[in-house]
């Protein structure tokens, strides 16, 4: 894996969301990131492995109930 690191912006593109929905599974923990000061940085491991969990999880992680 790399530890390449990308910004919220980035990830969201590669995820097809929105960079505000990259930041708030940020500030939930739903994502695994780093913040320095303001900045938000995601590893490229760890944005794979939120592509591998399973989404009924995250969304219960999230709190929906659909």
């Amino acid at each position: 894996m790399d530890d390449r690191l990308m910004t919220p912006k980035q990830a969201a593109e590669r995820l097809i969301v929105t960079e505000k929905t990259v930041l708030d599974w940020l500030r939930a923990g739903t994502l695994k990131g780093y913040k320095a000061g303001k900045l938000w940085r995601i590893k490229e491991r760890d944005l794979e492995a939120f592509l591998r969990e399973p989404v009924p999880m995250r969304e219960a992680e999230e709190g929906h109930d659909d």
